[in-house]
């Protein structure tokens, strides 16, 4: 069992129950878009195996793609409403906001990988590498919903145009897909420092050894908070 998930380990919240729910929608309609999707780039000899029972399966699928569509719609523009308007989601963008020292955390941590540092350098909540993930997801997640609304519509469209989206609607869902399943399922949840899987999209929690390694600045700035705050409170 790993260290960062011991009977006795000290965990921090890493997720709210209101970000849970929005991983869990965007997690659930994400996947069935890519699965309904892809049933389209199938072999026509593998549609042709169901028989009669083929058109039923794709009128499914067909719906399903667009139920799944809409939901992704909307779990993305609550988010836009959330980080914009509360608290919390106001202190999740400004942690998540990309800067200079982004740059200087991936050389440095480069420089670890490869032997040339003893030490790997100090990351803050959100590393430069959950940040350029987040902000991908916000630059696909734009184009597969104006395209998918574009084919949806097509009625609306000149053909150029359509070939267009549809060409754009493809190539961001299979690196969509291949950024879900090899990047962040794998880095995230199957990552060896968390064997056998990450379950903050689950409870919320990680570990406080899991923090002190990877996001070190963001507990140094927790417990300095904390001494703070029981400062005052002696103080009172």
């Amino acid at each position: 069992m790993s260290e960062h998930n011991t009977a006795n380990t000290k965990y921090f919240v890493r997720l709210t129950k209101n970000q849970r729910i929005q991983h869990a929608v965007l997690f659930s309609s994400t996947g069935l878009l890519i699965l309904t999707g892809f049933m389209l780039q199938g072999e026509r000899w593998a549609i042709e195996m169901f028989g009669s029972a083929g058109d039923t399966i794709f009128w499914w699928r067909s719906f399903i793609h667009r139920v799944a569509g809409v939901a992704v719609t909307l779990v993305c523009f609550y988010h836009l409403v959330y980080v914009l308007t509360t608290k919390e989601g106001k202190s999740w963008i400004r942690d998540m906001a990309p800067r200079l020292s982004d740059l200087t955390d991936a050389y440095k941590n480069v420089q670890y990988m490869l032997g040339l540092k003893q030490e790997r350098p100090k990351l803050d909540r959100f590393t430069y590498i959950e940040k350029l993930e987040y902000f991908s997801v916000w630059f696909g997640m734009f184009i597969v919903i104006i395209t998918g609304y574009m084919m949806w519509t097509e009625y609306l469209w000149p053909k150029f145009y359509l070939d267009i989206a549809d060409a754009f609607h493809l190539g961001e869902a299979t690196l969509a897909a291949l950024a879900i399943i090899v990047g962040h399922i794998f880095s995230v949840h199957y990552n060896p420092h968390v064997y056998p899987m990450n379950r903050a999209f689950i409870d919320g929690n990680i570990s406080e050894s899991l923090v002190k390694e990877e996001h070190r600045l963001w507990y140094d700035r927790d417990l300095k908070s904390n001494a703070e705050v029981a400062g005052k409170a002696v103080c009172e």
